[in-house]
């Protein structure tokens, strides 16, 4: 008997092992799919800053990715148009070359998308949703993979989403939400909007950080930049909704703690201090 147990037990923890591993990411073969939905929060032009900042890192080079901008659910807000596509231009390069403009382009930038997902999928990758932001978008993206002939069953097995935000969950049509969480690996992590849980408290009305990251005694450049640049945009935006972190003069990048359980930062950046310092002030 107590053989069995000890083989049972074996096996679990090997098959636990295995959907670990068949849950990280691989810069070689996967893909990295950040869909923002800009409506109406500035956290989504600070989530893109941050991630921005990680790609340019030493630690992330060769990371394969695709950035969305518009990937909004059924919320009645504004999209925040001081997003795109200069701002877009400037963290990950042309329009269309590494991001898309969903708001303006929903239908061409699914298959944009989709055609990225599809050579993906069948060079044996995985598909990384960074779902900052509601699920519409990614639900089309995939019904347009399915009639490229992706099997579901593929789908399944392969794309991984992961979502922080009940807010999000809340303003996706559910049938689609259904869908998603019913055909791929969902993952719903601790809510980043709230800093009583596991995920990393990315969001301060502490002015230093952006001090600190602004200024000329900060000796990476490429990072200062788009903080200004995120700073600029954040104050240019006039909306009746109200980041009461950023309106201090703070940060809020919370849709970052998809991209830190994404390629399991752990400890390394659990905590804004941690995250400027590998990837903002280089300390």
């Amino acid at each position: 008997m107590r053989l069995k147990l000890f083989i049972c037990s074996i096996l679990c923890l090997l098959l636990n092992l295995s959907e670990v591993s068949s849950q990280t990411f691989q810069k070689n073969k996967d893909l990295l799919l950040a869909n923002f939905d800009l409506k109406p929060d500035e956290d989504d032009i600070m989530a893109a800053a941050a991630l921005a900042c990680m790609l340019k890192h030493a630690g992330f080079e060769g990371v394969n990715y695709y950035a969305v901008a518009g990937a909004y659910g059924d919320q009645n807000h504004i999209f925040i148009t001081k997003g795109v596509p200069d701002y877009y231009n400037k963290l990950f390069g042309p329009e269309n070359l590494n991001w898309t403009n969903a708001h303006n382009y929903w239908n061409e930038s699914v298959a944009r998308v989709k055609n990225k997902v599809v050579t993906v999928l069948n060079s044996g990758g995985k598909i990384f949703v960074q779902e900052a932001g509601q699920s519409n978008f990614t639900y089309d993206v995939l019904q347009a993979v399915i009639a490229e002939g992706i099997a579901i069953a593929g789908i399944k097995k392969n794309v991984i989403i992961v979502q922080h935000s009940n807010y999000n969950e809340k303003n996706t049509t559910p049938s689609k939400l259904l869908w998603l969480k019913e055909h791929t690996i969902y993952k719903k992590i601790d809510d980043g909007n709230t800093s009583d849980n596991e995920t990393p408290g990315y969001r301060s009305k502490d002015t230093k950080w952006l001090a600190l990251a602004k200024s000329t005694e900060n000796p990476n450049k490429v990072a200062r930049n788009i903080w200004m640049l995120a700073d600029e945009v954040c104050d240019s935006w006039e909306s009746t909704w109200t980041n009461k972190w950023i309106a201090a003069g703070g940060v809020d990048f919370s849709d970052c703690v998809e991209n830190w359980n994404i390629f399991n930062l752990g400890k390394e950046s659990n905590d804004i201090a941690s995250f400027w310092n590998t990837y903002v002030t280089n300390k």
